[in-house]
């Protein structure tokens, strides 16, 4: 059948399409209206049909074996559903991208343009989070590293999106998880201490199992963040930091961490949590303690304060 010199009267997926003259057989009727949507007619050449989108209304080119062999999708109710998740996000879908079809080239809200991949910006929309763009994610960073005074110098040397490689004061460059910079959980390999001989804190820290209250005893040089580390699910452990002791290095909060759980379970075995208890909630094998325990435990870090050092009296037991 000859290809007509007449043209559809509207635009089909952005463009005018001439109408191609031939039957509507009507298995292919049948087949449009099965896959959810209407059959208009021919257009372009013998292998192309003109489909109306049963949920949009708006007209799509699609191959007729893709029609009698597969699904078709609408191209305007992808592209509505990709705007949706966008402004889902806070952004606004401005374009696709020219060279993959997979990414669009979306506008955050502190006016940015970014390029993503449309599955990841559902993604993020279905969680119900918003998305930086990548020059305000780097300047979060740049601000975070200033803070422990380094300095983003640009993407880690190793693999893994949540490296950066940072440079510290003294002029020594190294790759740091993002997360550690954050917090505070590293040291400089050019001039820093090590764990073992930098400021070290004792702790306390409390937390809600499904079944039983709980509390943790442990040393680290950021508490804050061990307690965050632990839980496997903090909405459902809800920690807390209930006190701490400085200490002034890493070795001898460590000798004096391990004196005091010598020293509970040589006199207070009765409040060690048995490990199967927390084993699904918290990431530790031991150290964990029944929350009526708190007040003896805390009469223990009082001792340590005024002098006291278990280790002696581990050492004489």
């Amino acid at each position: 059948m000859p290809l007509g010199k007449v043209t559809y009267p509207f635009p089909i997926d952005g463009k005018f399409q001439q109408i191609f003259k031939g039957p509507h057989p009507t298995h292919w009727q049948e087949a449009a209206a099965q896959k959810g949507f209407e059959f208009i007619g021919r257009a372009k050449d013998r292998l192309h049909v003109v489909l109306g989108c049963q949920s949009c209304g708006a007209p799509t080119l699609k191959r007729i074996s893709v029609v009698l062999g597969h699904n078709p999708e609408c191209p305007h109710c992808i592209q509505a559903r990709r705007a949706a998740a966008a402004r889902a996000i806070g952004a606004e879908l401005i374009a696709a991208d020219p060279s993959d079809r997979h990414y669009g080239l979306f506008q955050f809200g502190c006016g940015h343009t970014d390029r993503r991949q449309y599955h990841r910006v559902e993604a993020a929309a279905a969680g119900g989070h918003q998305a930086s763009c990548s020059a305000c994610i780097e300047d979060r960073y740049a601000e975070e590293a200033q803070c422990q005074d380094w300095k983003v110098i640009g993407p880690a040397r190793r693999k893994g999106l949540n490296y950066r490689c940072y440079q510290h004061a003294c002029g020594h460059c190294q790759d740091v998880a993002v997360v550690n910079m954050r917090n505070g959980d590293l040291d400089c390999a050019g001039c820093g201490e090590t764990w073992s001989s930098k400021p070290s804190e004792i702790y306390i820290l409390a937390f809600t199992l499904p079944t039983l209250p709980v509390i943790k005893l442990g040393y680290s040089s950021n508490s804050l963040f061990r307690m965050r580390q632990v839980q496997r699910d903090p909405d459902q452990t809800r920690g807390s930091l209930l006190r701490k002791i400085d200490v002034e290095t890493g070795h001898r909060a460590i000798c004096v961490e391990k004196a005091l759980h010598s020293h509970i379970r040589r006199n207070r075995s009765d409040l060690i949590v048995p490990p199967e208890l927390f084993r699904d909630h918290i990431r530790t094998t031991s150290e964990i303690y029944h929350r009526h325990g708190k007040p003896y435990i805390e009469a223990l870090l009082d001792a340590v304060e005024s002098g006291w050092d278990p280790r002696a009296q581990s050492a004489a037991a």
